[in-house]
C-alpha cells in the first residue's frame, strides 16, 4: 500500500462495496471491481460525504473512479 490515502480509500470502497479490502488494489478502478456499479458509486460517494462532513463537489465526483482518485481526493481534502 502507498500511503495512508490509499489505505483509507480501499477501507472505504470495501465497506460500502461490502468486501474484502485485501482484493482491492491501489489500481483498481470502476470497470475492475464487480461490485463498483453505477449504485454502489452513488453510495460510495455519499459515504465519503458523510465520513468527511462536507458535501462533493459535482465536478469532484468525476474524478472519483478510482481508488488513486479517491486517495487524491481525500488528501487534498485534508
Amino acid at each position: 500500500m502507498s500511503d495512508v490515502f490509499t489505505a483509507t480509500a480501499i477501507k472505504h470502497i470495501s465497506v460500502v462495496l461490502d468486501c474484502n479490502a485485501d482484493s482491492i488494489s491501489a489500481e483498481d478502478t470502476i470497470e475492475t471491481i464487480d461490485k463498483w456499479d453505477s449504485l454502489n458509486h452513488m453510495r460510495l460517494i455519499l459515504h465519503l460525504e458523510e465520513e468527511l462532513g462536507h458535501m462533493i463537489e459535482t465536478e469532484d465526483t468525476l474524478t472519483l473512479f478510482s481508488v488513486a482518485g479517491i486517495a487524491n481526493y481525500l488528501k487534498n481534502s485534508n
